[in-house]
């Protein structure tokens, strides 16, 4: 069985920053930390975060993920005349 499959098989496709701490072994707000770091990939919606249980599994399997974010349009100081 591969860690995605227990992990999914355990919490189903999404996983609270609390479940997630437990299978690492670090603070809730640690993990909430490295999602927003892009450590793990996970998604915010609005006020509320996404953690799959895909995207922990890959963590725990290879380590750190490459997260490229979305590239922004224009800087903050460009000027548009």
């Amino acid at each position: 069985m591969t860690t995605y499959e227990y992990l999914l098989q355990k919490y189903g496709t999404t996983l609270t920053f609390e479940q997630a701490s437990k299978e690492i072994g670090l603070h809730w707000q640690t993990v909430r930390v490295m999602c927003a770091r892009g450590d793990i990939q996970a998604i915010k919606a609005g006020r509320k975060w996404i953690l799959t249980t895909k995207a922990l599994a890959e963590y725990l399997d290879n380590g750190k993920q490459e997260y490229f974010p979305p590239q922004r349009l224009y800087s903050r100081n460009t000027k548009i005349v």
